[in-house]
């Protein structure tokens, strides 16, 4: 239902509304009393049946509604429809969305172009939703241009609704009256009004088409420099110096007052820091220069860095100080070309970071001083981010160092190694901080002989025991056989003190290969650690944040996950495997049990957790305490 129109605010046409639609008493009510004796004003109660205006039509209430869906509906109420209302026209007054794109018109009979891009504007105003198109005024274009559709509102195609914002887009098309406008970019404050408006968020700007006849006055050097102020083609100088020249002008006038040029610069000069890298040509290298650009005569001196060691000669002047030109020419004279103003090398021309031609040379400027920095902000406008140095440091290449042969098995590695190092061999290095911190250090584990697939042994082999000393403060190892009465085998010392390699490698056993069920191959001969002394279980648990397999609580988190769909296992394989009903189980029960419920785990692993869990140190481990650190029930 269409709101009422609403009454303007003059006198006589003001409505006293009722305080409800359902009364029908139109008097106004009191509200002044008395209680008590006290004077007391009631407010005047509201309307609580009318709907909210601005739900009905009004802008406010159609913007919100259109928000987020893409589409808008302005009002057409020109009046305040309500006291805190402004109209549409006092609201958007100023408000203008801008877009930019261009249209293709046809060129016949032309050998230069066959279309050309004509860029455009579109204004379209909030206030009053008309609209108007304009093109960018361009010199010497040879069209009209200016207001290319005067400002009214726009019909689209079907000739009955008009245009609205929803109508246009970045990458869109727009047909107006017959002609086809492609849209690229919009301006800062259209983008944010679709935004907060519509709920739209525009593409980035797209690239204009190539014209053909912009490549056409780049060819013919009929483009004028940047942004086309008080800048002029080479045609049109040397076209104006001849015609001045023809009308008396002195001749040292024509290429601009020198002299005022020397007085004005006179000691001043431009310095940067250059590099020349010819490392792609044969003998090339890469050479630091400093690069003199004197003001007063626009000329330029080059001079070479003389590094230490470099193993050249120090001629410090590369390049005599004469005018640098942007493209070298070969001539047939003994004496150099001369070269216009144009054609060589200007400060505009000299940017951080830039390369620029030195007689067929390509330099890297990468920093200046502090005067030149600071003319560059005065003159030229340049700030501190056009003129940050550029980092030209390479990261220094280590040196090949040069292959060993192979271990010849004669000596240790470290002995081997000193003879390929040096001439006359020095005794290798020592670990000092090994040898005065883990001095006596001695791990000790009880081994034995076991069978491979390439070495079979006799039973007499695999029933001796052997130990295992492995000492912190070199990495050797030793193995010593106990000596047992009418065995046969004299014991004594098996294996002297040394370091030993693993199999078919240079790499030592190291402490990371020590621990209760591991197996060691030493020359052919492969050895089981059964069991370590007291010192050794109680050392790697100390440190068991370089002894893994001495961490109980590692071994818990991988039971814990291991047991995660087998609780019922768990506990039946405890459970029988306690023989005598005690609750209690021995380490060997406790490794019996874990392996039949399938977990896997070492052995040193399984010592280290029994040791943790046996506080009384009776020698063996409580079922429920055990199961309570699984996260299970014993029941």
């Amino acid at each position: 239902m269409a709101a009422n129109p609403p009454i303007p605010k003059l006198p006589g046409y003001t409505v006293s509304l009722p305080q409800s639609l359902g009364d029908k008493r139109l008097g106004k009510g009191q509200t002044l009393t008395y209680i008590n004796g006290y004077a007391r004003e009631e407010p005047l109660r509201e309307v609580k049946d009318l709907p909210p205006r601005d739900g009905t039509g009004s802008p406010a209430a159609t913007m919100s509604a259109g928000a987020g869906t893409g589409t808008y509906s302005p009002s057409r109420n020109t009046g305040f429809d309500s006291p805190n209302k402004l109209p549409q026209w006092v609201e958007n007054d100023r408000k203008v969305l801008r877009f930019y794109g261009y249209f293709k018109e046809s060129v016949v009979e032309s050998n230069i172009e066959n279309h050309r891009i004509r860029k455009v504007i579109l204004y379209y105003y909030l206030e009053d939703d008309s609209m108007h198109v304009a093109e960018p005024r361009q010199d010497n274009s040879g069209i009209p241009q200016g207001v290319f559709i005067k400002r009214h509102k726009l019909t689209k195609d079907d000739g009955v609704s008009f245009f609205s914002p929803v109508d246009f887009n970045v990458g869109q098309e727009v047909t107006i009256y017959g002609r086809t406008f492609f849209l690229v970019d919009a301006d800062t404050f259209t983008r944010e009004f679709y935004k907060d408006n519509l709920g739209l968020d525009m593409s980035g700007p797209l690239p204009y088409p190539d014209d053909p006849v912009d490549a056409y006055r780049a060819t013919f050097g009929l483009t004028r420099g940047p942004k086309g102020v008080g800048t002029t083609t080479q045609r049109m100088d040397d076209f104006k110096s001849y015609i001045e020249a023809r009308l008396g002008k002195p001749s040292h006038l024509l290429d601009g007052d020198r002299l005022r040029q020397f007085l004005e610069n006179n000691k001043r000069v431009l310095r940067f820091w250059c590099i020349w890298d010819d490392r792609q040509s044969m003998y090339g290298d890469r050479r630091p220069y400093v690069l003199h650009y004197f003001l007063e005569d626009d000329t330029v001196e080059i001079l070479e860095i003389n590094e230490n060691n470099s193993g050249r000669d120090p001629f410090p002047v590369f390049m005599r100080r004469s005018p640098l030109p942007k493209t070298a020419q070969r001539t047939g004279y003994t004496t150099g070309p001369k070269y216009k103003k144009n054609e060589c090398y200007a400060p505009v021309d000299f940017r951080m970071g830039s390369y620029i031609n030195v007689l067929g040379r390509d330099f890297l400027l990468h920093d200046a001083d502090t005067f030149t920095k600071d003319w560059y902000k005065e003159n030229l406008g340049f700030n501190d981010d056009d003129l940050a140095a550029v980092d030209v440091k390479e990261p220094s290449s280590s040196l090949p160092r040069p292959a060993l042969p192979p271990y010849n098995g004669y000596g240790t590695l470290e002995d081997s190694l000193q003879n390929c190092l040096a001439l006359v061999p020095k005794p290798p290095r020592r670990d000092m901080h090994k040898l005065m911190n883990k001095d006596k250090i001695i791990l000790r584990f009880t081994v034995r002989i076991v069978e491979t697939d390439t070495h079979k042994h006799s039973p007499t082999d695999l029933a001796r025991r052997f130990v295992l000393s492995y000492f912190m403060m070199d990495d050797s190892v030793q193995v010593f056989e106990p000596p047992v009465r009418n065995n046969g085998i004299a014991g004594g010392k098996f294996l002297e003190r040394q370091k030993v390699y693993k199999p078919s490698s240079e790499e030592i056993y190291t402490y990371m290969d020590l621990y209760v069920g591991a197996t060691l191959e030493i020359f052919n001969r492969t050895f089981e650690l059964m069991e370590a002394d007291e010192y050794t279980y109680t050392y790697m648990e100390n440190n068991k944040h370089i002894f893994i397999m001495a961490d109980h609580e590692i071994l818990l988190k991988s039971l814990r996950a291991q047991a995660a769909g087998k609780e019922e296992a768990i506990r039946t394989a405890f459970i029988e495997h306690d023989k005598n009903g005690s609750g209690v189980l021995s380490g060997e029960e406790l490794e019996a049990a874990l392996a039949a419920a399938g977990l896997k785990f070492t052995r040193h692993q399984a010592i280290s957790l029994k040791r943790r869990l046996d506080k009384d140190k009776s020698g063996g481990v409580n079922i429920e305490e055990f199961l309570s650190a699984l996260s299970i029930s014993a029941h």
